[in-house]
């Protein structure tokens, strides 16, 4: 197997790889390790009906005794390539909405346009020139979910069909509410032992521990739930390869 970088260029032969780790983060890694040499081959840097080629050589190549991490990398990336249809548009399922770049434009602008009005009046009532800097982080998410989002739209879980993820965000909702007002009462009191920044800064240090631990329960949660449904994933891969063959 040959790896061309954009510098360097690896010969690799496959048949001395003594690991392979599959690896399921965006759109797909793949780590081959011999005893003196190593190869990382990132999918997203290939078609997508090349990637399936790929993940499909290597699968049947590599023995299974030294790959790692196939059931998730199956459920997560396998699977969806070979389902994949370039020409087909995504159809949402009954627990499913899709997504597209003008839903996230209907979401997202009138919550900018607010928010600047905000910066502005708060700048101005308070005299805090950087206040006018509010609209900046949901300028940066409405764009960062648009690139994001293919132009025929993705299809994406309901939320009333997860009540674990709508309660997260739901408690993201109230706490970010509670910590702004807790910061903005912090104006109007005086702490004979303790100075406004410093309140300030325990309440900013406080609130995003919090959101970090509520944020690595929730990751586990969605971990286990793709654990689970990687079993299913496995076994129907198995099956559609021992039909092709």
């Amino acid at each position: 197997m040959i790896n061309q970088g954009i510098l360097l260029q690896k010969e690799l032969d496959l048949e001395r790889v003594r690991q392979l780790r599959w690896i399921g983060g965006g759109a797909g890694i793949i780590k081959l390790k011999t005893l003196t040499e190593k190869s990382t081959i990132y999918l997203d840097n290939f078609v997508f009906e090349d990637r399936l080629w790929i993940v499909e050589h290597l699968r049947n190549q590599i023995p299974e005794s030294i790959q790692e991490g196939w059931d998730l990398f199956c459920h997560r990336i396998a699977m969806p390539l070979r389902q994949y249809d370039p020409h087909a548009l995504p159809v949402p399922d009954q627990d499913e909405i899709l997504l597209t770049r003008k839903r996230w434009d209907r979401l997202l602008l009138p919550c900018i346009l607010l928010t600047a009005v905000v910066g502005v009046i708060a700048a101005w009532k308070f005299g805090l020139p950087r206040l006018l800097t509010a609209p900046v982080l949901p300028t940066v998410l409405w764009l960062s979910l648009r690139f994001a989002t293919p132009r025929q739209g993705m299809v994406a879980q309901n939320l009333n069909a997860n009540p674990k993820q709508k309660s997260q965000l739901a408690f993201y909702g109230w706490f970010l509410l509670v910590s702004l007002f807790l910061l903005y009462l912090s104006r109007f009191v005086n702490f004979p032992w303790l100075d406004k920044s410093t309140f300030s800064s325990c309440v900013s240090l406080i609130a995003m521990c919090i959101v970090f631990w509520k944020s690595y329960q929730f990751g586990k949660a969605i971990e286990q739930k793709h654990r689970e449904a990687s079993k299913t994933s496995v076994q129907e891969w198995e099956a559609e390869q021992h039909n092709c063959e």
